[in-house]
C-alpha cells in the first residue's frame, strides 16, 4: 500500500507543478498538421532566438483611440509613453523570492525599447520637413539611421511613401522564461500588466489598450468550454423529456418512462470514465472537445431507443428472463452494428495529420466504446429490473382470459411469435385487412411516381454538390476560436489583419554558413534575396528587407575591399567594428579557438493579402525560390501564421478526403462483415457519400469552411450517416423470411414484405435516434462560437439527410434493385437457354 500511496503523492504533486498539462494545450500546435513543413521551418528558426522568441514570453499591447482614430498625435503618444514608463519602471515580477524589474526580464529583447519607438514617432510629428527623421514603413530613418518599426504601428494611411495617420500602435512586453522560475515570472508580469492596463482603459478619454498574449488566448479558448458545458444540464433534459414522450404507451404499465429517464446514464457514466481516464494518461483536455459530451450523450441514447424497442418486440406473457433475451438477441445486433461503426469511422481520424483532429477522435472513440459496453450491462440489467412489474401485470391478465382465447394465444405465438423474433418479418395473413399508414407509405414508395420524385430529387441533390463543392472556401481565421463576444475576437481580427495587409514579417534562418569568402556565393545569396524581396504581389524590393550582408558591404565599399573582409576569421571583428547588431548572427569557435559566425538570419516584410489563402500561394511560391538555391543554401523560412492557419487550412481538402475516403472502405467492409451482402455494400456507399456531399456544401452556404473544426465535424458525419443507413441495411438484407413459397402465395411482393418488416423494426427507433440528436444540439444553438456552430449545423444535416437516405432513398434503391432483377428474371423465362430445354425435355 505505501508503494500505491508513494505513486499517488508523485502523482499529486505533478499535477500540482503542471496543471494545465491536463487542463489545455497549445492551438498553435495541435491545429498544424504533425507532417507540415511550417514545424521544419519553425524549427530551423528556433536557433536564433531573437527570431523565434522560443524561450520568451511576449504581450503586445494594441493601443487605439476609442474612437479608432489616428492615434500619431502628441497627446496621444504622450499619455501611451507615460503608460509605458509606468509599466518599466514600476511594475515588477515575483519568483517566488524576490520581486524582479523589467529591465532584468526582458532578455535579449531589451534593447528594443517600446520608449526609444514612441519617441522616434513623436520626433517625426515635430519635424515636419523630414530633414532628420522619416516615418515610412516599415523601416524608418532616424538621423540616417535604419529603424525597423514593421511591428510596432498599424491601420496605416500611406501617402507619396511616408506614413501620414497610424489607427494603432503596438507595444511588446518579453520576459525571458529561461531565467529561474520563469513562468511563474510570466504568469505573474502578465497579470500586473494586464490590470494596469485595464484600469487605465477606463481611465483614459481617448486611449484604448488591449492585451494580446498566449495565455489570454488559451483563457478565451476554455471559456467556450465553460460557456457550453452548463448546456449539457439541458441537453440532458430535453432528451429525457424527448424520451418520456415518445416512449409512453397505453396502457400506462407497458411505458418506459422510468427506463428513459435512466437513458444518459449510461453515457454519462462513459463519459465520466474517459475522461478520468485518458486524462490520466496524459491526454490534455481542448475547446475543440467541448461538443464531445453532448455527441456521446445523444448517440447513447440512440442506442437505448433500440434496446427499448427490442423489449416492445418481445413476445409478451412469456417469462422476464426470456424476454429480455429476446429484446438483446433483437437489438444487440443493431447496437453493436452501429457502435462497431461508430467507433471505427472516429478511430480512422486518429490517423490524420492533424493533432487536434487525432485529439477528438480519441476521446470520441474510446467514450464511445466504452459506452457501448456499459449500454449492453448496466442500461440493460436497468431495463430488466424496471419490466419486472409490467411482466407480473401481463401474466396475470393471460391468467384472467378464458381458456378458449388463451389456447389461440398460444397457438398464434408459437407460430409466429418465433419467427418474428428471428427474422424481424411480421405476422403474415392472408386475410385481407385495412392498411395502416405504414403499408400506404410503403405502397406509395413503389409506385412509378415516388421512383421517380425521389431519384430527381437525389440527383438534383448530386448535381448541386458536385457543382458548388470546387467552390468550398478552406480559409481559417483565428478568430472563429474564441467566442463571438469575445473581447479577443476583435483583437484578434485587428492583428490578423495588421498582419496579413501591411507587415507579414517572415524570417529567413540561413544554417550553416555560407562561404561568403567566396564571391560567386555572394552573388547567388544577393539574387536569391532580389527574387524573394520582389515575388509579385506581396514583395515591395531592398526597402522592405533587414539584411546585414548588404550593410556589410556598404562597409566593405566603403574602406576598399579586399579579401580579408569575407574571411570567416576576420569577419566577426569587422561586424563588431561596424558596431552592426549581433542579435542578427550566432558564433561559435572554430577549430583553431577563432570566433566565427555559424549562421545568420534576416527578415523580408511582405504586404497585401487579404485572407490566408493568398498566404498558402505566396508559401509555395517562396519555397520553390529557396529550393531553387538549395545546392548553395540552407535556408528556413517561417512565418508564426503559416504554421496556423495557413497551412492547416491548406490541408485540410487532403485530410478530408484520405479520412472520407478511408471512412467509407472501412464501413463498407464492415457492413459486408455484418451483413454479407454486396447490395448492402453499395447502397451503404451510395448514402454516405451522398450524405457527405450534402455536408460539405450545404455547410458552405451556410458559412462554414472547410477547415481544421470542420474537417472533425465532417468525419462525424461519416459516422452519423453509417448510423442510419446500417440500420436499414441490416435488417433488410440479414433478416430474410426463409419460407419462399410463403413469399410468392402472399399477396404483397417480397419487398413490400421486407420493407414492412424493416420498418416496422427500425423506422421508428431511427426517427426517434434522428430527432434526439438534434434536439441533442439544439442547446449549444445558444453558444456563440464558431467551433460550436460548426457542430450544430453539422448535426442538424446530418440528422435531416441521414432520415431521408434511410427511410426514403435507401428503399427505393432496394425496390429499383428488385425490379432489375424481376426484370431479368422474366427474360431467362421467356428465352429459356438450349441446355435448359435440354434438361426441361
Amino acid at each position: 500500500m505505501r508503494k500505491l500511496e508513494n505513486f499517488f503523492d508523485w502523482y499529486g504533486q505533478y499535477v500540482a507543478r503542471k496543471p494545465f498539462f491536463f487542463i489545455v494545450n497549445d492551438i498553435w500546435d495541435i491545429y498544424a498538421p504533425t507532417n507540415g513543413l511550417s514545424r521544419v521551418e519553425e524549427a530551423g528558426i528556433r536557433r536564433f532566438e531573437y527570431a523565434s522568441g522560443s524561450h520568451h514570453h511576449r504581450m503586445q499591447i494594441l493601443v487605439s483611440k476609442k474612437n479608432r482614430g489616428n492615434i500619431l498625435t502628441n497627446e496621444a503618444l504622450d499619455e501611451v509613453s507615460q503608460a509605458h514608463k509606468f509599466v518599466a519602471d514600476n511594475i515588477t515580477a515575483w519568483d517566488g523570492q524576490n520581486q524582479i524589474a523589467y529591465k532584468n526580464l526582458c532578455g535579449i529583447y531589451c534593447n528594443d525599447s517600446n520608449a526609444a519607438v514612441l519617441a522616434f514617432l513623436q520626433a517625426t510629428l515635430n519635424d515636419t520637413s523630414r530633414s532628420s527623421f522619416k516615418l515610412t514603413f516599415p523601416n524608418a530613418e532616424a538621423l540616417q539611421k535604419k529603424i525597423f518599426i514593421g511591428y510596432s504601428i498599424g491601420d496605416l494611411k500611406i501617402e507619396k511613401g511616408y506614413v501620414t495617420e497610424a489607427k494603432m500602435v503596438i507595444l511588446h512586453y518579453m520576459v525571458d522564461t529561461s531565467l529561474p522560475n520563469g513562468r511563474q515570472l510570466a504568469a505573474d508580469f502578465e497579470t500586473k500588466v494586464r490590470n494596469f492596463f485595464a484600469s487605465i482603459t477606463d481611465i483614459s478619454h481617448h486611449i484604448k489598450y488591449s492585451v494580446l498574449s498566449r495565455t489570454r488566448e488559451l483563457e478565451e479558448q476554455r471559456a467556450i468550454t465553460i460557456t457550453s458545458l452548463p448546456f449539457l444540464g439541458l441537453t440532458i433534459i430535453v432528451l429525457t423529456a424527448f424520451m418520456l414522450l415518445t416512449l409512453v404507451r397505453f396502457p400506462l404499465y407497458t411505458s418506459q418512462h422510468w427506463q428513459s429517464i435512466v437513458g444518459v446514464l449510461s453515457p454519462g457514466m462513459a463519459l465520466w470514465t474517459t475522461t478520468g481516464l485518458l486524462w490520466g494518461l496524459g491526454y490534455p483536455f481542448s475547446n475543440i472537445l467541448t461538443v464531445v459530451p453532448f455527441l456521446v450523450v445523444t448517440i447513447g441514447i440512440d442506442d437505448a431507443f433500440l434496446i427499448l424497442a427490442g423489449w416492445r418486440q418481445s413476445t409478451k406473457g412469456e417469462s422476464l428472463e426470456v424476454r429480455l433475451g429476446q429484446s438483446v438477441a433483437i437489438s444487440g445486433a443493431s447496437v453493436t452494428v452501429t457502435s462497431v461503426t461508430d467507433v471505427a469511422c472516429f478511430a480512422t481520424g486518429l490517423f490524420s495529420n492533424m493533432p487536434v483532429v487525432q485529439l477528438f477522435c480519441l476521446y470520441t472513440t474510446v467514450a464511445l466504446a466504452i459506452d457501448f459496453i456499459y449500454q449492453m450491462t448496466f442500461f440493460t440489467a436497468l431495463v430488466g429490473v424496471f419490466v419486472r412489474k409490467q411482466v407480473d401485470i401481463e401474466k396475470e391478465l393471460i391468467k384472467t382470459e378464458t381458456k378458449i382465447e388463451k389456447t389461440k394465444d398460444d397457438e398464434s405465438s408459437s407460430s409466429s411469435s418465433l419467427a418474428s423474433l428471428l427474422t424481424f418479418v411480421p405476422t403474415i395473413s392472408q386475410e385481407a385487412h385495412t392498411r395502416n399508414i405504414l403499408e400506404v407509405f410503403i405502397d406509395f414508395l413503389h409506385t412509378w411516381t415516388a421512383k421517380f420524385i425521389v431519384l430527381v430529387a437525389f440527383f438534383a441533390h448530386i448535381m448541386i454538390c458536385l457543382a458548388l463543392v470546387s467552390h468550398v472556401n478552406t480559409n481559417f481565421d483565428m478568430e472563429n476560436l474564441y467566442l463571438e463576444d469575445s473581447p479577443l475576437t476583435d483583437i484578434s481580427r485587428r492583428m490578423q489583419n495588421f498582419v496579413l495587409g501591411e507587415a507579414f514579417v517572415v524570417n529567413f534562418g540561413v544554417f550553416p554558413m555560407p562561404d561568403f569568402d567566396n564571391a560567386e556565393i555572394r552573388e547567388k545569396f544577393e539574387e536569391m534575396v532580389k527574387k524573394l524581396e520582389t515575388m509579385p504581389g506581396y514583395g515591395a524590393g531592398k526597402e522592405n528587407t533587414n539584411l546585414w550582408t548588404r550593410e556589410y558591404s556598404n562597409a566593405v565599399a566603403f574602406w576598399g575591399e579586399t579579401e580579408d573582409f569575407w574571411h570567416k576569421e576576420d569577419m566577426v571583428s569587422n561586424y563588431r567594428e561596424y558596431g552592426m547588431d549581433e542579435k542578427y548572427i550566432t558564433m561559435k569557435n572554430d577549430t583553431n579557438g577563432d570566433e566565427i559566425i555559424d549562421g545568420f538570419f534576416f527578415t523580408i516584410t511582405y504586404q497585401n493579402f487579404s485572407n490566408f489563402l493568398e498566404v498558402e500561394s505566396f508559401l509555395e511560391d517562396r519555397r520553390a525560390i529557396l529550393k531553387n538555391y538549395s545546392s548553395y543554401f540552407t535556408i528556413k523560412s517561417h512565418h508564426p501564421f503559416e504554421k496556423v492557419p495557413t497551412e492547416s487550412a491548406a490541408s485540410a481538402p487532403f485530410n478530408f478526403i484520405s479520412t472520407s475516403v478511408s471512412a467509407v472502405v472501412l464501413m463498407s467492409l464492415l457492413v459486408l462483415v455484418f451483413v454479407m451482402n454486396f447490395e448492402a455494400i453499395i447502397s451503404v456507399v451510395i448514402s454516405i457519400v451522398s450524405i457527405c456531399l450534402g455536408i460539405v456544401v450545404y455547410l458552405h452556404l451556410w458559412n462554414v469552411n472547410l477547415d481544421a473544426v470542420s474537417l472533425i465535424s465532417m468525419l462525424m458525419s461519416i459516422g452519423f450517416s453509417v448510423d442510419y443507413s446500417a440500420h436499414v441495411c441490416y435488417h433488410y438484407f440479414a433478416h430474410v423470411h426463409e419460407d419462399e413459397q410463403l413469399w410468392r402465395s402472399h399477396n404483397y411482393a417480397e419487398t413490400r414484405d421486407r420493407l414492412l418488416s424493416t420498418f416496422r423494426g427500425v423506422a421508428w427507433p431511427v426517427m426517434q435516434s434522428g430527432l434526439s440528436t438534434i434536439l441533442g444540439m439544439f442547446p449549444l444553438m445558444f453558444v456563440r462560437a464558431y467551433v460550436v456552430a460548426v457542430f450544430w449545423k453539422t448535426v442538424i444535416l446530418v440528422g435531416i439527410l441521414g432520415m431521408l437516405h434511410a427511410l426514403v432513398l435507401l428503399p427505393v434503391i432496394f425496390i429499383l434493385t428488385h425490379d432489375v432483377k424481376l426484370l431479368f428474371r422474366r427474360k431467362r423465362t421467356v428465352n429459356p437457354s438450349p441446355h435448359s430445354m435440354e434438361l426441361a425435355s
